[in-house]
């Protein structure tokens, strides 16, 4: 290994011990309550250490949404292999959702404000960046399932893959993660599935 390939994998470990330590931080601490300081200080990293790779606690948070995305996508990518018609997939995205957001739950918080954290970085960031590259996979992959349910015959021959692409991932990861934090004389996990049944059902027996 170089000299280069080992000071830029030392730097990423260093970067990833920081995201680690703002997760535990915002979530013990709540992001509106904690600190640089205080990621600084769980990280065992002195605070110029940790402004060197990232410039506030919006920066911070919006690592921890992009570092989420590319486990989504893994775990969607896993979806698009099954042997199963197209309009199943659509249900096995949520699913995977839905376990990602009971396992991660201080990724959905952070993805739930990403407008309030993007709004805090600056334009040109990189990861506001990558963050919207990750969120184009995600939803390319949806319109692929889409097209190839359409050739399956599983969904809807009218259905307008590029619009839905970005209803069905909006759905996921903006109104349904709200309304699981906010609702609790529900089961949440029951309004959950009822509102994934009505997308599929969408698919299959009217337009949207």
């Amino acid at each position: 290994m170089s000299i280069a390939d080992r000071k830029e994998r030392e730097r990423l470990q260093r970067k990833n011990i920081i995201i680690d330590a703002a997760e535990k931080v915002f979530l013990s601490k709540g992001f509106e309550h904690a600190t640089m300081e205080d990621v600084a200080e769980e990280a065992e990293f002195s605070k110029g250490t940790l402004y060197a790779y990232f410039q506030s606690k919006n920066e911070l948070c919006l690592s921890i949404v992009l570092r989420g995305l590319k486990v989504l996508i893994c775990e969607f990518e896993k979806v698009m292999n099954e042997s199963t018609p197209s309009i199943n997939k659509i249900e096995l995205i949520a699913d995977k959702f839905l376990k990602f957001y009971n396992k991660y739950p201080n990724f959905i918080f952070s993805f739930s404000n990403y407008k309030q954290h993007r709004a805090g970085c600056k334009f040109e960031s990189m990861i506001l960046q990558d963050i919207e590259t990750e969120n184009r996979k995600i939803r390319e992959m949806i319109s692929q399932i889409i097209q190839n349910g359409k050739e399956d015959k599983s969904i809807r021959s009218d259905a307008d893959d590029g619009k839905l692409s970005y209803i069905l991932w909006g759905e996921l990861s903006g109104l349904i993660p709200t309304l699981l934090q906010e609702i609790d004389d529900v089961d949440t996990v029951e309004l959950y599935n009822y509102t994934i049944q009505m997308m599929r059902d969408a698919l299959i027996k009217r337009k949207i």
